[in-house]
């Protein structure tokens, strides 16, 4: 964090683009973690379900809906780029995720959970740190439910199993028959190779090799550095790795071609059919109560 400046060294205000600039740059990873009431209307704007196995779907980019009262964001002061101010949609990911959660549970007999953004991004970002996620006061409510949701179904997942998996689904252009992985290079999942070793991460037996194996083309699938700009954002590393929640957390970047609409039944039930095995793998059954 940063370290307060001493009174009598400020001689006049810093430009607003230099102190987000700054704060972006130290801010530390610290979602908000109370799942709190939802403002009358949330509901409407993000849905969740809460599940019984060790699996937390979060999709932040998919959704098309106004929020009642906050105007479109307009990044001022904000550095553009993968990990700054965004507006493109991420379309098909509301769609995905719900499809995926609904094949787990048709595999499975138990439900994921999962926290999905109904509201669009150019209002709120939840995949930013909350100072620039969002603009107006109106939307900090939205914001706070969505992170305090994910941060419950955490703890949640953490007591009941000591060990889970986050899935945080995107899209991206690059390369529509692709899904890229964003791990920070390995941080978000260090839990799983502490307990598993290296193969749990790369080669057949991690998760994109089972999503391979599936019938999904991912990238990487060897301990290659992952694709920048792809490579796991504020989510995956504030709910995976070691610090946090005890989790393990992977963003998917899936290309045009598994969300296009007449193909996302055919993707989530390859993705769950990867999900199915890596929970045979590496989750643990419910603790004994």
């Amino acid at each position: 964090m940063n370290q307060p400046v001493p009174t009598a060294e400020i001689t006049k205000p810093m430009p607003r683009s230099i102190c987000l600039s700054v704060l972006f740059a130290f801010l530390a990873i610290s979602p908000s973690t109370r799942a709190e009431e939802p403002k009358p209307g949330t509901e409407t704007l993000v849905s969740t379900q809460a599940g019984q196995l060790p699996i937390i779907l979060s999709a932040p980019h998919g959704g098309e809906l106004a929020v009642p009262g906050v105007p479109v964001r307009t990044g001022d002061g904000i550095p553009k780029g993968p990990s700054g101010f965004v507006t493109v949609r991420d379309g098909g990911t509301e769609q995905l995720a719900i499809a995926i959660a609904a094949e787990l549970e048709q595999r499975m007999g138990k439900k994921p959970y999962y926290v999905v953004a109904r509201f669009s991004r150019k209002y709120i970002d939840p995949n930013r740190p909350a100072p620039i996620a969002y603009e107006h006061p109106e939307a900090k409510p939205i914001y706070d439910f969505y992170h305090g949701t994910l941060a419950k179904f955490a703890r949640e997942v953490h007591t009941k199993f000591d060990r889970g998996l986050v899935l945080d689904i995107h899209g991206q252009g690059s390369a529509r028959d692709t899904i890229f992985r964003g791990t920070q290079n390995g941080k978000t999942v260090a839990l799983l190779t502490q307990r598993f070793g290296p193969e749990a991460q790369v080669g057949p037996k991690s998760f994109f090799g089972l999503l391979m194996t599936a019938g999904c083309k991912g990238f990487p699938l060897d301990d290659s550095a992952e694709r920048q700009g792809f490579g796991g954002g504020f989510i995956v590393q504030s709910y995976g790795g070691t610090d946090h929640f005890g989790l393990d957390a992977i963003q998917l970047e899936f290309g045009a071609d598994f969300r296009a609409r007449e193909n996302v039944k055919a993707s989530a039930a390859k993705v769950a059919d990867a999900v199915v095995s890596f929970v045979k793998l590496y989750l643990s059954e419910p603790k004994q109560q």
